[in-house]
């Protein structure tokens, strides 16, 4: 299902579906907000009330959250959450076949990141509604590509490619011809926690190209949520891994740390999730179904210069070259 075509006159509709802007964001986003009302002039912000009571953590209780998110689904042709943090799995678990029914009949463009890997992998495995993992509505104005991602979104661009020279195969190395998969996921902890919340059970995961990305996470959290996800039988059977950006200098410092307590060298380890996933890579390379992982530095957090947009249910090619293309049509 492809969400409507983006125009000057389309309902975009901002919803605080996790935490509060910080204050260090908050001009950022008054002048993103400018921008985008004066692009989309129908552009309404579904504003919580937040009380005493509620955590700081937070934008609004889980209640209130969760009445803004109704309302915002009415007639939306966009549905844009407005920050990350943490949260939208509170709205997620109490989505009722009427919401879904709503949300199915408006397909509103669906975007998001961080905490909001809930909302767009949610809407694709429940209603197979393309979504797009690039940016929150916040920082929607904070990178190069944001204008070729409103393109994509107003029908305007129709195939998407972005080729970083940072880009490098581990494990196996390079496949020798392009793998071809639908792309999901987003932030490791929140897709990890989605699949639990959401009750998430595709028939099989042999379709998918999954990608990850996680921020302040340190490697004995990284092990136990690789195993979490191995042990459903993921990377058993995915197209490819893509690991966007991650905490690789914090893992390494650990590795050394666990070298001098241990005296257990990792020498020659080029990314932690080769060892955690080395059973399986084994596994997978002698029956000839070898498990390609790219390593890319422009998916995630805190990411400088080009963002990769994901389309979520949306095709996706890995070239040996590292490229990551995604033919469309993204909108309908």
């Amino acid at each position: 299902m492809l969400p409507k075509k983006l125009t000057a006159e389309s309902r975009v509709h901002l919803v605080h579906t996790s935490s509060p802007l910080e204050k260090g964001d908050l001009r950022d986003y008054e002048v993103a907000l400018k921008k985008l009302t004066a692009a989309y002039p129908l552009t309404k912000v579904f504003e919580v009330e937040h009380k005493d009571l509620d955590p700081r953590y937070l934008a609004a209780s889980e209640d209130e959250r969760l009445k803004m998110f109704r309302q915002a689904i009415r007639d939306a042709d966009a549905l844009w959450p407005i920050y990350g943090g943490t949260g939208c799995g509170d709205i997620i678990r109490h989505l009722t076949s009427r919401d879904l029914t709503a949300i199915a009949k408006a397909r509103p463009s669906v975007i998001g990141f961080s905490d909001t890997t809930f909302l767009i992998n949610y809407l694709y495995f429940k209603l197979g509604l393309t979504t797009f993992h690039y940016s929150n509505m916040s920082g929607l104005y904070d990178h190069p590509t944001d204008r070729s991602f409103l393109d994509i979104l107003s029908g305007k661009s129709d195939q998407y490619e972005l080729c970083d020279p940072q880009s490098r195969w581990l494990a196996a190395g390079a496949p020798a011809e392009p793998v071809e998969g639908i792309a999901i996921g987003g932030n490791l902890t929140v897709f990890r926690d989605l699949l639990d919340i959401g009750d998430i059970r595709p028939p099989s995961w042999r379709q998918y190209v999954l990608f990850l990305e996680d921020l302040d996470l340190d490697a004995e959290d990284f092990h136990r949520i690789i195993i979490a996800l191995e042990s459903r039988g993921i990377f058993k059977h995915i197209r490819a891994l893509v690991v966007g950006r991650m905490d690789e200098s914090d893992y390494a410092s650990m590795s050394r740390k666990f070298d001098a307590i241990f005296g257990n060298s990792e020498a020659g380890l080029h990314h932690l999730i080769e060892y955690l996933l080395a059973d399986v890579l084994r596994e997978r390379q002698s029956s000839g179904d070898p498990l390609p992982i790219l390593k890319v530095e422009n998916f995630g957090h805190a990411v400088k210069g080009q963002c990769l947009m994901v389309p979520i249910g949306g095709r996706c090619i890995l070239k040996p070259n590292a490229c990551i293309e995604f033919p469309g049509p993204f909108v309908n």
